[in-house]
């Protein structure tokens, strides 16, 4: 008896220390990751403090980042989902990631969310979280800035944060249904740009 009760205030507080572990990792507001440029600037036309500060975010000069025309309130705040070895999708707005069967080896607490910035950017959550096998990622662009862009021109990147740059993802463009399409291993911050 004496064991089980010193057990449980053990338990109760690895709990608790999880669940805060847990919790912090599903922040709003990624530090160190780019945000990517705001609509009242290009990114060919950076003052030289700017273009500082983006080549040590990462960023690189060539990127034309889909600007957001009006932001749909569905994609405010986090939306947070368990998922497991049988797999499952996770909703953000009109944006879905789906977790095939067997790409999780056990539980894993999905974050998605979009960072407010002017730029189409997604986050997905924990950071680096890697899978057995590729995830799909749906992201819409009907909110974003379309004007004289090829929608078969679109690509995905995602946020190296080792190397500190964007690299593509192989992307599929649904021009039909608005949408891009692309499979990766890991969770990162992804984007969409104009090729």
């Amino acid at each position: 008896m004496k064991c089980i009760t010193r057990v449980r205030p053990t338990a109760i507080i690895l709990l608790a220390l999880f669940q805060m572990f847990l919790l912090l990792g599903c922040s709003e507001n990624n530090q160190g990751l780019p945000m990517g440029p705001s609509s009242n600037e290009t990114i060919t036309a950076l003052s030289k403090k700017k273009e500082k500060e983006k080549k040590k975010d990462g960023d690189d000069d060539d990127l034309k980042f889909l600007m957001v025309a009006v932001r749909d309130p569905d994609e405010n705040g986090v939306t947070k989902k368990w998922i497991g070895p049988a797999g499952g999708v996770i909703k953000h707005g009109d944006h879905r990631v789906v977790i095939h069967a067997g790409a999780l080896r056990q539980w894993v607490k999905v974050c998605f969310s979009m960072p407010k910035s002017d730029t189409l950017l997604f986050d997905l959550q924990p950071s680096g979280a890697q899978f057995k096998a590729p995830i799909q990622l749906l992201f819409e662009y009907d909110n974003a800035v379309l004007t004289d862009v090829n929608e078969e021109s679109l690509q995905l990147v995602l946020f190296d944060s080792r190397k500190r740059q964007w690299a593509s993802l192989p992307t599929r463009v649904c021009s039909e249904n608005d949408s891009v399409n692309g499979l990766t291993r890991h969770f990162s911050r992804y984007a969409i740009i104009r090729n």
